[in-house]
């Protein structure tokens, strides 16, 4: 059996590197639905690589029509401050090819002014999450959670329901909504998701 001694340097405390283990521990991905502001991306991109953001998935939007699908223009264009070093940044033309690539075990998230929706101030994080944001203009669909829900259905095919109910590694689907006066930018309104869920869940 091998052991390995680690030297810590004296301004990292034993909290902090709790801290950052912890963060590793609690996956977090961001999807967009057809972004239309390639400035919006680089600030969700900056903020996620601040707050350990694994993955963010790019559906359709501005890549498409600007770059026609090639996500790698617009790392090289866009990616100021490294952030690709540290969060992976994929592209898909569609909702169901987005879907079809869904990370296992993780519970998408949709955010969204719904009337089931939960309010943010009081929404508790799962452990294991995929944010969804919808379109600056639109937000998400009708037939986009419609697609969403029966991905999730067909997922939870054949699961006995004691088991899929509250089971952390069975997918699940839930919705959050920001209760604000007016609608937020993208960039902003991902960013507060990543804070709130970054100080609830490592308190």
């Amino acid at each position: 059996m091998y052991s390995t001694i680690v030297h810590l340097p004296p301004a990292h405390s034993e909290d902090s590197i709790t801290f950052s283990i912890a963060k590793h521990l609690l996956p977090m991905n961001i999807a967009l639905v057809e972004p239309k502001n390639r400035n919006n991306l680089a600030t969700i991109l900056r903020t996620g690589q601040n707050f350990d953001v694994k993955a963010i998935f790019v559906i359709g939007g501005f890549v498409r029509d600007q770059y026609k699908g090639n996500i790698h223009k617009f790392s090289h264009q866009m990616d100021t401050q490294d952030g690709l070093s540290a969060v992976t940044l994929l592209y898909f033309e569609t909702i169901d090819s987005f879907l079809s690539h869904l990370p296992a075990q993780t519970t998408l998230v949709l955010v969204e002014a719904l009337p089931e929706a939960e309010n943010l101030k009081e929404f508790q994080h799962p452990f294991n999450a995929t944010y969804v944001f919808g379109r600056e203009a639109k937000g998400l669909m009708k037939s986009d959670i419609d697609t969403i829900r029966d991905f999730i259905s067909r997922l939870h095919e054949n699961i006995p329901l004691k088991f899929r109910e509250k089971d952390p590694k069975t997918a699940h689907l839930r919705f959050v909504k920001i209760d604000t006066p007016e609608s937020l930018n993208l960039g902003v309104a991902a960013s507060i998701v990543m804070y709130d869920r970054d100080s609830k869940l490592l308190t």
